[in-house]
């Protein structure tokens, strides 16, 4: 996913509790975790409004100025090379109450690829425990996701920042809404015809040709999350769809080992679709 769509499904009230955002450059990661916890947080429409009270006081700690939100907390490295257990059990203590101001509580770990293992268990455990108040989420950021351990990943909603290239939107945009009704057809009849007709409109998202391009794939990975966020899908594939979207932004890894990228893409549609 990206973050356009992060802060989409925050404004509806739908974003995952645990989120990772990964690639760009640091900075850019930062960034990326103030305006989530702005949206999040902010109580004026459109979120976020970057002039309320809440808006003007999330700010990156050591930024210049004493600006301070008690519901936005974030967690830097303390060791030269890690991340401690007993800083993300400081961290951990403010989840177990309730907000001070805002509608909810957001926590990032700023270098989430150098938490030690203890480090990470104890966040885990954090993260299987749902709020029984105020929303709460944690923000994972990291140069690649698959720098934490895979059971953060699976319980957490990965954002990448992107690698350069420009997506053909309007191409996206135009595909989400067959490849939408193809997924509504499947729901509605179980026929894995149109799980194959779902790929199929996912093909069409650029020249697959050059193995080492990851541009259709993220183009095929933008019209996937517009089906979720702009058509009527069905309520209990939203979540696969989310999943599936993901999968996308990585799948040119695959076309690397030779697989036909019309596989691939069927692989992945009927992973996701089909299961559960």
């Amino acid at each position: 996913m990206n973050l356009e769509g992060a802060l989409g499904l925050a404004r509806r009230g739908e974003l995952y509790p645990s989120l990772i955002i990964h690639g760009g450059e640091e900075k850019d990661r930062h960034r990326a975790a103030l305006e989530l916890g702005r949206c999040l947080l902010c109580e004026t429409e459109p979120r976020p409004c970057g002039s309320c009270h809440h808006c003007r006081r999330i700010v990156w700690p050591g930024s210049g100025g004493d600006a301070f939100h008690p519901d936005f907390r974030v967690l830097e490295r303390d060791l030269k090379t890690s991340t401690s257990v007993d800083a993300v059990k400081t961290l951990l203590r403010g989840a177990q109450v309730s907000p001070f101001e805002a509608r909810g509580q957001v926590f990032v770990v700023a270098n989430a690829e150098t938490l030690t293992g203890e480090a990470s268990n104890a966040l885990l455990k954090n993260l299987e425990e749902p709020p029984e108040s105020a929303p709460r989420h944690f923000v994972l950021a990291a140069p690649s996701q698959f720098d934490l351990l895979a059971t953060l990943r699976s319980r957490s909603l990965a954002i990448f920042l992107g690698s350069g290239q420009a997506v053909d939107r309007d191409l996206a945009t135009r595909l989400a809404q067959d490849f939408a009704a193809a997924v509504r057809a499947f729901a509605q009849t179980g026929a894995g015809v149109y799980v194959l007709s779902a790929a199929a409109v996912l093909q069409e998202s650029g020249s697959f040709k050059d193995a080492r391009s990851s541009q259709p794939f993220m183009v095929a990975a933008q019209a996937v999350l517009s089906s979720v966020i702009e058509e009527d899908v069905p309520e209990g594939a939203r979540r696969r769809l989310l999943d599936l979207s993901q999968a996308l932004l990585t799948a040119s890894d695959l076309r690397l080992r030779g697989i036909p990228a019309e596989r691939v893409l069927e692989g992945l549609v009927a992973k996701h679709l089909l299961v559960g």
